[in-house]
């Protein structure tokens, strides 16, 4: 691998030929593209791979929330690998091939500087209305505030999708979403996390559970 100084058009990325050119630590660099091989793969190696690509597709449906939630990690890190590293360590349960997402384990958020949800309540109402209800801390921190938004997320893993509750607010003390009729019957999930009105502290994710 060696740097290169960008011409009149500027850096460039991408592949020419057997080179590489991309940025590494905020340099330009160039590198040998890598060879095919047709070794198979080590069973380790599956076996990570098969982790990585469980967690990557989870992260990836929900990648914008990982960008609020996780915006506080700093301008050095990048949100959604902070995030992949967090679950392949932490929430990836069972043995290959069949690994599986604890959710209860999942987090959409880091814990920045402000309280996490308390006393949360997570019900099904009448005509598939999805109810989240909490309470207001009696001691808090100096940077939680009452206008600190909720982010109240819920996921249909059967269909692979997320919906968002509208937007709510800490001192609203509880936020109700319609679920789509072609939802009826499957398991629904569902996190809350906070954030600070002006985007700067997040609070730790609560998972609330499940429903049918």
């Amino acid at each position: 691998m060696g740097t290169y100084k960008p011409g009149i058009f500027g850096p460039f990325n991408g592949t020419v030929g057997h080179v590489v050119a991309t940025k590494w630590k905020g340099k330009d660099v160039v590198k040998n593209s890598p060879e095919k091989t047709n070794k198979q793969a080590s069973l380790s190696q599956v076996d990570q791979r098969s982790r990585f690509k469980l967690v990557n597709d989870f992260l990836g449906d929900c990648s914008g929330f990982i960008a609020v939630g996780y915006r506080a990690v700093g301008k050095k890190r990048i949100p959604i690998n902070v995030a992949l590293a967090y679950h392949l360590e932490n929430a990836v349960t069972g043995v290959y091939p069949k690994y599986e997402l604890d959710y209860a384990k999942v987090k959409l958020s880091l814990h920045k500087a402000i309280d996490p949800v308390v006393k949360p309540e997570f019900l099904l109402e009448k005509d598939g209305v999805l109810k989240v209800s909490w309470q207001m801390p009696r001691m808090r921190s100096v940077t939680t505030k009452s206008d600190d938004l909720a982010y109240i997320i819920c996921y249909n893993p059967m269909k692979r999708k997320f919906l968002e509750f509208l937007e709510t607010r800490r001192s609203d003390l509880s936020a109700t979403l319609a679920m789509p009729e072609f939802y009826k019957g499957d398991a629904l999930l569902c996190w809350i996390f906070f954030v600070s009105a002006d985007g700067k502290f997040t609070s730790d994710t609560q998972y609330l559970g499940s429903v049918i």
